[in-house]
């Protein structure tokens, strides 16, 4: 059954927007301005846990990255994917995304508040006016600044992460990127709120949040309701339970004069028999499943891929439910290059139940397959959620990049050579296979492909994908945010 329970939630909401522009990559802050605020963000969402957040990214113009959600670890984990690509135009306009901000909080009663994160560099967009604007629909503003009234020059890296050189402006000067305090304290100031310089102990975010919960309006209350499930089944097991043990316990006759009768022992025997009857079939199948598997693996690591195939495929009849089976069916199609088929294997790795980490890899596993077909819109797309399910995956965000630039300008048809799946570790037994639970989620022993395990638990990823979810329905999705355009507005300052 189902029950209709009233709920209660802070009326507090909260927009973080944090600059993305090319002028963040300075590093003046180590190791460059935008990593340092992504870091602040982060900690300061950890302290906003009953309030409802919202996440901005902007540049020459804003982009909603994260709805006003109560979900702050989904909104964490989509800000911390954040880099100076997630917003294709130039520049940097903090009025822009302070009436961005303001037009997301308008729709909500109670205290409204955006925390702007960014060196203070602003082109043109009157940020000064937008918070008088915004000060009057009630938002309160809190900057921090980052960044070094000297300033830094805004070093531009390759693929390696060397610098291959320094930004220069269109006179050809090179461009040396400042913190603008004065503007930010006047964007504070207007509404109420505070400027903050970023320190290392980001002991401004502690601030912050008194500071808001110092308002009235943080006190009340939203009230609503949600469903909530009632479980039953604890009385008709508990019925079941009793009336076993008690057959078990009484003696039965035929009926007849004369017939044999059956002892209280003998019949909890049958019994016993009749319970293992049922359960060994299932029990034999899993480990068959399991024993396919490893001398698929074995077979894997001696490169016999269609032997292999066969095994995995053998385990996957056994286990139709077990992700691994599938999973490393699309690893053995991609050593004998059927790319298509694994496309399909991994694709259903990646759907199915399968907790965040081996999902994770399954994407990964994807992008390389659609890269090997060159299709490379599609391998940007599992990249890229390879990255929502571990942003602190760098062999997915390098891929990714890859895929980007590939899709951007594509290649004469030929085999590429420099994206083939992740190196496959020697297996690691394990003395006792783990329960997988949820589906094949934990790390299998003996799978060919070996990971570190993803700190996320089942319920967690679900949050997260909920929260993408809402971002596609609103149009504001990462692909949209990551597609080249065919061109880019030719501003004058474009950091």
């Amino acid at each position: 059954g189902v029950e209709i329970v009233e709920t209660t939630s802070a009326s507090r909401d909260v927009v973080i927007a944090v600059d993305v522009s090319q002028s963040m990559l300075a590093e003046d802050v180590k190791p460059n301005r935008l990593a340092r605020a992504i870091e602040e963000l982060s900690l300061l969402i950890d302290e906003l846990k009953t309030s409802r957040v919202g996440v901005i990214a902007f540049a020459g113009e804003p982009v909603v990255i994260c709805p006003l959600t109560a979900d702050t670890t989904a909104a964490k984990q989509l800000l911390r994917a954040l880099d100076p690509g997630a917003v294709p135009v130039p520049g940097t306009a903090i009025g822009k995304a302070i009436r961005r901000a303001a037009a997301m909080l308008s729709r909500y009663p109670g205290e409204k508040t955006l925390v702007i994160l960014t060196d203070g560099e602003d082109h043109k967009s009157d940020p000064v006016g937008a918070a008088t604007e915004a000060a009057a629909e009630g938002v309160r503003i809190f900057t921090i600044g980052i960044g070094s009234a000297e300033g830094e020059p805004i070093p531009l890296k390759d693929d390696s992460g060397r610098v291959e050189g320094y930004k220069k402006d269109k006179r050809g000067a090179t461009v040396v990127s400042r913190l603008g305090e004065a503007e930010l304290a006047a964007i504070a100031g207007k509404t109420g709120g505070a400027y903050f310089r970023a320190t290392p102990g980001a002991v401004e975010a502690s601030e912050i949040v008194k500071r808001m919960a110092s308002a009235g309006g943080a006190e009340e209350e939203r009230r609503g309701t949600a469903r909530r499930f009632r479980n039953h089944f604890m009385i008709p097991l508990a019925l079941a339970f009793t009336l076993l043990l008690l057959e078990a316990a009484i003696p039965e006759t035929s009926g007849e004069p004369g017939a044999e009768t059956t002892t209280a022992p003998a019949r909890a025997a049958g019994l016993t028999l009749l319970l293992l009857g049922l359960l060994l079939p299932g029990r034999a199948a899993a480990a068959g499943a399991e024993s396919a598997l490893r001398r698929g693996n074995a077979l894997y690591d001696q490169q016999a891929y269609e032997p292999a195939l066969e095994q995995y495929q053998r385990a996957a009849g056994l286990k139709p439910k077990d992700a691994r089976p599938v999973f490393n069916t699309g690893d053995a199609l991609y050593r004998l290059e059927q790319y298509d088929k694994a496309a399909e294997a991994f694709k259903a790795a990646a759907e199915s139940g399968a907790g965040p980490a081996a999902r994770e890899n399954a994407f990964y596993n994807l992008g390389n397959a659609f890269f090997a077909k060159q299709d490379y819109g599609a391998s940007v797309n599992a990249f890229r959620r390879a990255v929502m399910l571990d942003p602190d995956d760098e062999e997915a965000r390098r891929n990714l990049a890859v895929a980007l630039r590939r899709l951007k300008s594509p290649p004469p048809k030929k085999k590429d050579q420099k994206n083939n799946p992740k190196p496959q570790p020697q297996p690691q037994p394990k003395d006792k296979p783990e329960d997988k639970k949820d589906g094949g989620g934990g790390q299998p022993p003996n799978q060919p492909k070996t990971r570190p395990q993803d700190q996320l638990s089942k319920e967690d990823a679900e949050r997260l994908m909920r929260a993408v979810s809402e971002r596609e329905r609103t149009g504001a999705t990462k692909r949209d945010l990551n597609r080249a355009p065919a061109k880019r507005p030719d501003v004058e300052e474009d950091w």
